[in-house]
């Protein structure tokens, strides 16, 4: 890939990080990255080699951001900080291919570079970008990087995560725990799909013989029989069995929390923040057509994502209204549902440091600050929703972080504040365990004083 039609792709991956990467760390919290795939339906028309290069590049320059900037530092007498932010990104981009894509030539790299910054009426910084980018080329075997004996610091420029969440896992956890998890982030994850456990068995074989020739490759996970992680996916609405409703997309830590909550045919699970609607349905399974299952959320939009779920893998539940999907504030009683429930699912709003893996901008947009506030916003929460339950009913707080203060500080302020008693918790960790990093807390409402 050469000439107008390389420096067309880098520029619109260009157009992209000028939108989602701050011009320093104190800038506005980067917008979400569901930004890419926008700009990709837009340009949908594109070679998919040239798609797939814009995703590559885009999604790594966002996921590197700290060690380019780190790299970028070494070989420019300009601080990364005083750069303006066009030459910034442009060199951002250059040395994440000249470091992490080998398709790449690196002289391939530099000389787009200079074309691009050329493009965006910077001639007169063409010799600064071209005498960084080389120097960088040359020396890519000699990088000084941080020493180990500042571990914190070294972790923060290698994985490219901010230091003071490498610091706040650093005091919970080992060195060797806190690298895997690290460099567990940075590795490619596979789909995971939860494959209906009431398919007849020989439709489950059916679906595996037709989604292997489809070119997927299917593995079994090993948590749960009905979880399966597939690679080589283009596009997971053309796998057989998708419009079927024959599976789910479903994180295992996902199916994990609504196993725990032990949920039963004819049992009255309220999802208090359902959307999209993944634990509600699998919870639809296992309660059948004589339960019922009250999926809530915020919003509209919120809905309509629960909302297709529900049409696509249980339209008979639907119909017969054992699926009730409604908008309502967690944090505000509904008077009409004290005491009625079996199960209440309480997968609330969090800071999301356990899913970096997927949405690599979640690490500079998240603060200590906001960890606190969502922390106060999940024991409201928590305050509230479990007047829903029976005496004796399950209440199962989960998050998809790895933050103390709002994992295992808010299940013990359950226990200390709300008359329940501990079942179970569970802190999933990347790279520790097959899943992303995730916290499960099973709770029982006492039987009296309740």
């Amino acid at each position: 890939m050469g000439g107008k039609k390389a420096t067309k792709t880098r520029s619109i991956v260009l157009e992209i990080l000028m939108e989602l990467l701050p011009e320093r760390e104190t800038a506005a919290p980067i917008k979400d990255n569901l930004l890419i795939r926008d700009v990709l339906d837009k340009y949908d028309y594109m070679d998919v080699r040239d798609k797939s290069f814009i995703k590559r590049l885009a999604e790594g320059c966002v996921e590197q951001k700290i060690t380019l900037d780190y790299v970028i530092g070494q070989y420019s007498r300009t601080g990364v900080g005083k750069m303006k932010p066009v030459i910034l990104n442009i060199l951002r981009m250059g040395v994440y291919q000249i470091l992490y894509m080998e398709t790449v030539p690196d002289s391939a790299a530099c000389n787009e570079a200079v074309n691009l910054a050329v493009s965006k009426g910077l001639q007169g910084l063409k010799g600064f970008v071209n005498g960084v980018l080389r120097a960088v080329s040359r020396e890519k075997e000699q990088i000084v990087w941080p020493s180990k004996e500042n571990m914190e610091q070294y972790f923060s420029v290698r994985y490219s995560m901010p230091v003071w969440l490498v610091h706040m896992w650093s005091k919970r956890y080992d060195v060797e725990t806190v690298e895997k998890m690290l460099a567990e982030f940075q590795k490619p994850s596979p789909l995971t799909i939860r494959l209906k456990e009431t398919l007849p068995k020989e439709q489950q074989e059916q679906w595996k013989e037709q989604a292997a020739l489809q070119g997927c490759r299917i593995s079994e996970h090993p948590y749960l029989p009905y979880a399966y992680c597939l690679e080589h996916v283009d596009g997971v609405a053309r796998i057989y069995g998708y419009e079927e409703g024959m599976f789910a997309v479903q994180d295992i830590s996902s199916m994990l929390a609504v196993e725990l909550a032990g949920i039963r045919e004819g049992d009255l699970v309220i999802d208090v923040c359902a959307a999209p609607g993944g634990k509600a349905m699998h919870a639809a399974e296992k309660t059948g057509i004589n339960g019922l299952v009250d999926a809530r959320d915020i919003s509209e939009y919120k809905l309509g994502l629960i909302r297709d779920n529900a049409m696509r893998l249980h339209p008979d539940m639907l119909e017969k209204d054992r699926i009730k999907i409604r908008i309502w504030d967690a944090a505000v009683l509904d008077e009409s549902m004290l005491g009625k429930a079996d199960v209440v699912i309480a997968d609330l709003p969090c800071s999301g440091l356990g899913v970096i893996g997927h949405k690599a901008d979640i690490r500079y947009r998240v603060t200590e600050e906001q960890i606190s506030e969502l922390a106060a916003l999940q024991r409201k929460i928590l305050g509230t929703v479990y007047r829903y339950l029976k005496p004796g009913g399950i209440l199962l707080y989960s998050t998809c972080t790895i933050s103390e203060e709002e994992n295992e500080k808010n299940a013990a302020w359950i226990l200390e504040q709300l008359p329940m008693e501990s079942c179970r918790q569970l802190q999933l960790l990347p790279g520790i365990h097959q899943s992303d990093g995730f916290f499960i807390a099973k709770f029982r409402r006492k039987q009296d004083g309740c």
